[in-house]
């Protein structure tokens, strides 16, 4: 009889220290829960890396949009054939690199003085690597659409730092870093969304350059550490995305295609990953979801990819009390229905002789835009120069 008493005790003692742990947690203020324990929203449940199902959700998440609400697509969905992996770059790239083009001119200049709440984006889209067994298909697409989603919300293009293929080493990627967190201000909002290549190792997550040079998930946070705003906004429509939660802090959402441990997709029928084709392209250029915000945006996403292509929703880390909107102060209703100009500006500050000198992320010694041959076309579409060899 004793005995059972004592098993007893020891059960109810058990079970108070469980809820008691369980409280402790979920009277964690948002900074002090990134310490405990890192968490996602995935699929309806927020999970830390062990697993573990918390009692509360992160500040500001929104909780998926139930399948029932979704109206049906309002064309037919292309077939689950047509997706393809995004593979995670090889070790090592086999092939000349991509053809080399000129950074944006802005990284050569001080950063722009635009007081207030304005956007500051960097869009970054990669398909062409060294060589061509590794190529992506739609990345571009991924970052293009992007940038039409802000110019939507009223973010002008000289606010929007667009890179693409060859423009995007390893170098310019950490330039564009280090421009974006210097240039959005303590008032202002910071978007920096990356589309291409992740690698995975060594504990870490790395960013893959266009020349086949990595920018590891500890130094994207290092770069982005003395950034001022206090609402920023880091989306990486890659595999792994989800891994890089050491660039979060209070007031930052971490969106990514896939979580830590898996590969994201694309489908051909849309030309776009699925996070960008229903986040971005959907929710954000077409107006599907409840408002112009991420958490929104996820929202709906989550929901409709549930809904037509199940197990490829993306994940989101949110640190923002409240909800992160993207316009710019004054900017009124995003316009959902013109079409978006054909050439829109790259931002550039005013300077009355250009610096000296290679670009952020070039050697010296070689012309920025070049890959080594004098016999190139170029052309400028979009605000950016574009070079391709005769040969």
């Amino acid at each position: 009889m004793m005995r059972r008493r004592s098993t007893r005790t020891g059960l109810v003692l058990l079970a108070t220290a469980i809820i008691t742990v369980g409280i402790q947690l979920g009277a964690a203020r948002p900074d002090q829960h990134r310490s405990l324990v890192s968490t996602a929203f995935v699929g309806g449940d927020l999970l830390d890396h062990a697993g573990l199902v918390l009692p509360q959700r992160t500040p500001g998440t929104v909780a998926p949009v139930p399948a029932a609400s979704l109206a049906a697509p309002a064309s037919p969905r292309p077939p689950r054939s047509a997706e393809r992996v995004i593979a995670p770059a090889p070790a090592t790239f086999v092939g000349k690199p991509a053809p080399r083009q000129a950074p944006p001119p802005a990284l050569r200049q001080p950063a722009p003085s635009s007081p207030g709440a304005t956007t500051w984006a960097v869009i970054i889209g990669i398909n062409d690597y060294p060589g061509s067994g590794s190529d992506l298909r739609s990345a571009v697409n991924d970052a293009n659409d992007m940038s039409e989603a802000l110019w939507r919300m009223g973010v002008p293009g000289d606010h929007r730092m667009v890179i693409r293929d060859g423009q995007a080493s390893a170098g310019v990627i950490r330039a564009s870093l280090d421009w974006l967190a210097r240039t959005a201000g303590p008032e202002s909002t910071a978007v920096f969304f990356y589309a291409g290549h992740v690698r995975k190792g060594g504990g870490h997550e790395s960013l893959v350059g266009s020349d086949g040079g990595t920018v590891s998930d500890s130094e994207v946070a290092q770069r982005l550490a003395p950034m001022k705003s206090q609402r920023a906004w880091i989306a990486i429509a890659a595999c792994y995305g989800g891994g890089f939660t050491e660039v979060l802090r209070p007031g930052r959402i971490l969106t990514g295609a896939a979580d830590a441990n898996h590969l994201a997709y694309e489908n051909s029928g849309f030309g776009r990953s699925y996070m960008v084709q229903y986040m971005i392209r959907e929710a954000m250029i077409q107006g599907r979801a409840s408002s112009p915000t991420v958490e929104a945006a996820f929202a709906y996403a989550q929901a409709a990819i549930q809904r037509d292509y199940p197990n490829r929703q993306p994940v989101q880390f949110d640190q923002f009390q409240g909800l992160l909107d993207l316009r710019p102060a004054g900017a009124g209703t995003p316009n959902y229905t013109q079409p978006q100009p054909q050439s829109q500006p790259q931002p550039q500050a005013p300077s009355s002789q250009p610096p000296s000198g290679p670009a952020p992320g070039e050697d010296a010694g070689q012309d920025p835009g070049k890959s080594g041959s004098s016999n190139q076309n170029c052309t400028t579409l979009l605000g950016v120069q574009r070079c391709n060899d005769d040969e």
